[in-house]
């Protein structure tokens, strides 16, 4: 890297063009910063847009990118090097819009684990599921209960049983494997 003596920027050699960029402490820097955002904005906002799917979220992130980007534009580095870094801060930028976007919804998703499975709505299912958990063991019929009627996973249900999450398991594929024998047989 070497120094432009008249102009006190920093110029940086690579297969790119070569642009002598203001440092940070000097009074050319707005100039950079202009040219900066001029000469990027487009491509920034295309990108992001066709991520995102609507203006308004594009424009906003488009901001926050080159906002982010006035705080850590470094000075020695050529066009191509300027414009992978503003990409890598617009994906960033993208990936915590998404993050915070799809976190607002949580909440809601809280409310849906605790509320209670709704009503059987199908009598007949009804009858034809309880009548052939009739025909198998108890500890069978538990365990296919609360697998998949209660809707507990695999360690919900060790831990409701007491029992070990590969025996668990096991008894799963033993009850799915009789309750389809059983289902098999004539009545």
């Amino acid at each position: 890297m070497r120094e432009d003596e008249s102009t006190g920027a920093a110029a940086y050699a690579s297969r790119g063009k070569v642009v002598s960029l203001a440092r940070a402490d000097a009074p050319q820097d707005q100039n950079h910063l202009t040219w900066a955002y001029q000469t990027h904005v487009t491509a920034i906002y295309q990108y992001i847009y066709n991520r995102v799917g609507n203006r308004p979220d594009a424009e906003d992130l488009t901001a926050q990118v080159f906002m982010k980007a006035i705080n850590g534009m470094r000075s020695d580095v050529s066009v191509p090097e300027l414009r992978s870094w503003l990409y890598r801060v617009a994906q960033t930028t993208l990936a915590d819009h998404w993050r915070e976007y799809y976190a607002e919804d949580a909440g809601e998703l809280d409310d849906d684990v605790t509320r209670p499975p709704a009503a059987r709505e199908n009598p007949e299912a009804i009858q034809r599921v309880d009548a052939l958990l009739a025909t198998l063991p108890e500890s069978y019929r538990r365990v296919l209960e609360l697998r998949f009627l209660r809707g507990y996973s695999v360690r919900e249900t060790a831990q409701e049983l007491n029992l070990s999450e590969t025996n668990v398991k096991v008894l799963q594929f033993r009850a799915l494997n009789r309750a389809g024998r059983e289902r098999g047989r004539p009545s």
